[in-house]
């Protein structure tokens, strides 16, 4: 889930203008995570942001999940990365 960036307060208008260097996060590789929902903690439905738990591959325990949905629900599968 990504969207444009603001870096330094400002927007590039002109590619040539665009900042060169990145957030450290975006110097890391994207991590998938794929599971089921067991719990909608919290769901803006003007948004879409939601706070989720879900029961992961991978993970012993259940993870929170954090991102934007227009609908989600206990029991769907999810793919998230970041």
């Amino acid at each position: 889930m990504h969207t444009s960036r603001v870096q330094n307060g400002m927007r590039a208008t002109d590619d040539s203008a665009a900042p060169t260097m990145k957030h450290p996060s975006e110097n890391r590789p994207q991590e998938v995570l794929a599971g089921l929902v067991e719990r909608v903690t919290y769901h803006n439905a003007e948004n879409g942001f939601c706070v989720l738990r879900a029961k992961a591959r991978g993970h012993r325990d259940v993870v929170t999940v954090v991102g934007h949905a227009a609908t989600i629900a206990a029991g769907e599968w999810i793919t998230a990365s970041g």
